[in-house]
């Protein structure tokens, strides 16, 4: 099965996930940070080193993947952040990645993806949660 990628930001995330659902499945759901203005490259650390990790696997595996922009880190930072505060999402950090299905998040990954200290790792972790998700 050939990948499938789609990007839009938070504010656009029902009709991103909308397109998502269209394409073959599994369909992954992928919160980043936004790049910065001033430097061109996304404000997160961590969503720098396991951004490219979540991209590969999903691709090799042939899941279909939504990146979700969060935001500037001023936005995100805020607690009243819409994907903070949406019942079945309950974002707490970036990255982080959910397996979705009709009725929206099946599965998610959380601080595993965060605390993964090198691409590799980040390549295991999710390379881990793509098989244990696999329906």
């Amino acid at each position: 099965m050939a990948e499938a990628s789609l990007s839009c930001s938070y504010t656009d995330l029902k009709q991103g996930v909308d397109k998502l659902l269209q394409l073959p499945g599994p369909h992954y759901v992928v919160f980043l940070a936004d790049n910065s203005p001033a430097t061109g490259v996304s404000w997160c650390p961590d969503c720098m080193r396991c951004g490219p990790a979540v991209k590969r696997v999903c691709a090799d595996q042939g899941a279909s993947l939504l990146e979700v922009l969060v935001g500037q880190r001023e936005v995100w930072k805020d607690p009243q952040h819409p994907l903070r505060n949406d019942p079945a999402i309950k974002l707490g950090g970036v990255p982080d990645l959910m397996r979705w299905g009709a009725e929206g998040p099946t599965a998610k990954l959380g601080v595993a993806l965060e605390k993964a200290g090198s691409p590799a790792e980040a390549v295991a972790v999710v390379a881990k949660f793509l098989l244990d998700t696999k329906c």
